[in-house]
């Protein structure tokens, strides 16, 4: 008897609700549903070179742009070992003209000439997300943390006031326009966008750390050293944003 009863309820519930899910389905008669299928791009035993446009995004007086290759292998889906080499100059702000030529202020100023770094790069994430036109883009995050070195073009003359040696003689004079490298390292995160089996495009953020002798940035740095006022590891830290290609092989 229990059963029966059970056998009525459930009819009469199904009975009630079976309009409202075919009016459900009719709904959706003409949309396309996707399911989950297998990796659209492969990475793991592949290399993969690129190059990218960097900049520094820090740096309150000049514009910093760097020319950037790119060399990595991929042991699996999710780790990587990447190369990378940038080198290019600064261009001065109009904000350090105006504070000399109307206020007679210099500036110090850290241009960064070439960075060399080799990095670990951990993928935990690969999805896709769809245009309104319908396509598919595939993507992939990845973060890094890397060690390498900075090259910087210390230009004396930015911060620097010339010696008068009219009145001091003896006056230290400034040292010679010159680039330095120091060590240092670098956590990043990016993307990529597959465009094909071959190409993707990427962007990635990355701060950078390196440790610098403060005695490189002295317009005196004679007279500092024999004082003993600087410092043999003092950090600077700098932005960094890159867009760029690459092909895998």
């Amino acid at each position: 008897m229990l059963r029966f009863k059970q056998h009525i309820v459930f009819t009469f519930i199904l009975t009630c609700f079976l309009p409202y899910y075919e009016v459900r389905a009719e709904k959706f008669e003409d949309v396309e549903i996707r399911v989950i299928r297998p990796r659209y791009f492969n990475k793991s035993g592949r290399l993969e070179l690129g190059g990218a446009l960097t900049t520094v995004m820090n740096e309150t007086f000049i514009y910093t742009f760097l020319a950037t290759g790119l060399a990595s292998f991929h042991f699996s889906e999710s780790l990587a070992l990447e190369a990378s080499l940038s080198y290019g100059t600064g261009i001065n702000k109009e904000d350090k003209r105006i504070l000399f030529d109307e206020f007679e202020i210099k500036t110090q100023i850290f241009r960064t000439q070439y960075n060399a770094e080799l990095a670990l790069q951990w993928t935990p994430i690969y999805g896709k997300w769809q245009l309104s036109s319908g396509r598919l883009i595939y993507f992939d995050t990845y973060l890094q943390v890397g060690a390498g070195n900075t090259g910087v073009n210390w230009q004396y003359d930015d911060f620097c006031d010339p010696p008068d040696f009219e009145q001091n003689p003896d006056a230290e004079p400034l040292p010679s326009n010159t680039v330095k490298s120091y060590p240092g390292f670098s956590l990043g995160a990016g993307q990529r966008y597959f465009v094909s089996k071959k190409q993707a495009y990427k962007v990635d953020f990355k701060f950078h750390r390196f440790f610098y002798n403060t005695l490189d940035a002295e317009c005196n740095p004679t007279a500092v050293e024999a004082a003993g006022n600087f410092e043999s590891g003092a950090s600077h830290d700098t932005l960094t944003l890159q867009f760029g290609t690459s092909y895998f092989f």
